[in-house]
Formats: C-alpha cells, sequence, structure tokens
C-alpha cells in the first residue's frame, strides 16, 4: 500500500475522535511509506486476517488525543472503564478468564466496540493485554538555571509522562503532565527570568507557554497544542521538531498469519517535542519546553513474528538550543549543544509501553 491518512471519525475538534478501525485480509506498507491518522485521536486498531509485513511507518507518533478517560466520550458516549482497555486473545498456556463484551473499549467508539465484543471469551486459557486508564505522571517544574526534569516511564501498558520546562536564571518552569490509556502526558513551558510561564494540562492537553521577564527566546512543551512561544529579542528563531508537538499515540495490530517488519520497517507512537531555538547572532538567553510522553503499542501476531526494524513507543525529545546556527541544520533531536551560559533545554518525554503476544 501507498502512503496513507486514515480519516478519524466522529471528530470532536482537533485533537479528539473515534478510534479508527481497519480490517485487511493482507497488508504491506512498502518502504518509503507511511500509514497514519490525519489528527489526534483515539487510537489505531488494525486487524489482519493474513501476513502483515512492514516496510515502511505504521504511526501514531504526535497523534496521541486530548481526552480524559473518566468522562463520556466518543460516538459510544462512554467513560473508559477503571480497568483501562482491555483485549481477551487465546494463548496456549494462557490461563486468564475474560467475557468478550463491548465494553471493554468502552470510550473508544461503536465500531471499536463492536469488534472486540466479536473475540473470543477467555475461560482460564488465555491472556488479557490492558491499556491503563491513566499515564505516568509528569515531571516537576524546575528552578532557575536547570534543565527541564524527564517525565516518568510508563509500567506496562501505561503512556509516558511529559518533561518539564527548561529554567534561565530566574523563575520555576512549566511542570509535564500525566495522558491517558490513549496518549502521552504533555509538556511543561520554559522559564526565564520569572515570565508568565504555565504547566501542561492533564489529559495530553495543551503544553505550557514559555514566559521570559527580559530579553529571550523560548519554547513552549509538546501537546495538544503545544504551548506558546516567548519571543522578545529580534535574534530569536524557533524551528519545528522532527516528531512533531503533539502526544504519542496508541496502536493495537492484530495479525493472524506472520507479522515481519523489515530492516527499514518501523511502528511507532512516539511523543512529540517543543521547538528548537537558536539566534541568529552570538546571544545567549534562550531555553525550551518540555517533551511529551510515548504512547502505547500492542503487537498480537498468530504465526511468527519477525523484527529487524524498529517498535517503539518512546518519550519526545525536547527543543536544542543553539547559537549562530543555521536553521535546517540536522539537529533537530538528540541533545543540546548548549555550550553559552544561560541556555537550558526542557526535559525528554517519559517512554510508553510496547506490549507482543503470540495468540492462538
Amino acid at each position: 500500500m501507498a502512503n496513507v491518512t486514515y480519516t478519524v471519525p466522529n471528530k470532536s475538534g482537533s485533537y479528539d475522535g473515534d478510534m479508527v478501525v481497519k480490517q485487511y485480509t493482507s497488508m504491506i506498507i512498502d518502504a518509503g511509506d507511511t500509514v497514519t491518522v490525519d489528527q489526534p485521536n483515539r487510537g489505531l486498531f488494525i486487524l489482519v486476517k493474513g501476513d502483515c509485513t512492514i516496510n515502511g511507518t505504521l504511526s501514531m507518533t504526535s497523534k496521541g488525543g486530548y481526552i480524559n478517560p473518566t468522562t463520556s466520550g466518543g460516538s459510544d458516549s462512554n467513560a473508559v472503564d477503571s480497568n483501562g482497555l482491555r483485549f481477551p486473545f487465546l494463548t496456549s498456556g494462557g490461563s486468564s478468564s475474560l467475557t468478550a463484551a463491548n465494553t471493554l473499549l468502552n470510550g473508544c467508539g461503536n465500531t471499536a466496540r463492536s469488534v472486540i465484543a466479536n473475540f473470543k471469551t477467555l475461560s482460564s486459557d488465555g491472556t488479557i493485554i490492558s491499556v491503563v486508564r491513566q499515564g505516568a505522571n509528569g515531571a516537576s517544574g524546575v528552578s532557575s538555571t536547570s534543565n527541564g526534569s524527564n517525565g516518568s516511564n510508563g509500567s506496562t501498558g501505561q503512556s509516558g509522562g511529559g518533561g518539564s520546562g527548561g529554567a534561565n536564571y530566574q523563575g520555576t518552569s512549566g511542570a509535564g503532565s500525566y495522558g491517558s490509556c490513549f496518549s502521552g502526558g504533555s509538556g511543561g513551558g520554559s522559564i526565564d527570568n520569572n515570565g508568565s510561564v504555565t504547566s501542561a494540562q492533564a489529559w495530553s492537553g495543551a503544553g505550557g507557554n514559555s514566559g521570559t521577564g527580559h530579553s529571550a527566546a523560548g519554547s513552549g512543551g509538546a501537546g495538544n497544542p503545544a504551548g506558546s512561544n516567548a519571543h522578545t529579542q529580534s535574534a530569536g528563531v524557533f524551528v519545528n521538531n522532527a516528531d512533531g508537538h503533539g502526544c504519542g499515540g496508541l496502536i493495537i495490530l492484530v495479525v493472524k498469519g506472520n507479522l515481519t517488519i523489515g530492516s527499514n520497517g518501523k511502528i511507532e507512537a512516539n511523543g512529540g517535542g517543543s521547538r528548537n531555538v537558536y539566534r541568529t547572532d552570538d546571544g545567549e538567553w534562550m531555553s525550551t519546553g518540555g517533551a511529551a510522553g510515548g504512547g502505547n503499542i500492542i503487537l498480537a501476531y498468530k504465526g511468527t513474528y519477525t523484527n529487524n526494524g524498529t517498535v517503539e513507543a518512546r518519550g519526545g525529545r525536547s527543543g536544542r538550543v543553539h547559537t549562530n546556527a543555521n536553521a535546517n541544520a540536522g539537529w533537530n533531536n538528540g541533545t543540546s549543544t548548549n555550550t553559552q551560559t544561560h541556555t537550558k533545554t526542557g526535559g525528554l518525554g517519559g517512554n510508553g509501553s510496547v506490549q507482543t503476544l503470540q495468540v492462538s
């Protein structure tokens, strides 16, 4: 298949919508092609009757929605159960029991609920894969002249928390937040000289705004949407992060045949990052916001599983800072190059979770 961007059904604004559900007889994502959704939502659920080969990219990076799972939502108008999202699978040697029912995917939308209701009921003969309703904690804000703290890593089936913003000179940066079963947490805003900074909103909401009290440049935290940048100097420039600026989303891939990921293949639900900051002069006073947490990936397969590529739900990488740099230079991700004083970077997003299971 070529590049495919699925349209999210039942959209509610720009950061919510039902889980996308697709079923295929067989599936091949060719090298160089990407399969994803058109906006943040409640996840991507793909079922394949035969073999699935991924030489390109299956992505929910920066596609996790701004959703409070404890309140009613989706086309089914339900809250997610306190046990989270649950998937019953028959497995060799499995001993768990669970009745297959549409309530297992409450809050995901009517289509997802109808699919899970047709799974096999477990009677001491299977394994339950769960996705935790609330994500791992975001990082606390840091005091002046400190790089931001990293968000907490998720446990099994749990999304990662958002990182806090970096702090220059005086003040405390914005804290990161927790996300949900659908999305990693958002990042806090950066601060300089007691500026008016904000923390990230819970449940993968808006990233924290950057604030400055003098001539400086700082980026907001990743989130839905990313926090606003602070720009009170003519030499400051903001550069987009390669992973985008949203939160890691949710992928469920169920394959009755063989699942093969080629050497260039990727399945990813990574958190996005804050914007990079650089100055066209040799000045200082730059900071970046916190990155977003990684999401969740479930891979269930009946045949063989071969992974020669990449499967990850890592936390986002915070924006970098640089002086007298080329805006198009290849430093969109990674560690900071802040050799100058008064340049601080935000914290990384916490890692989410990848679960794999061979089913019967």
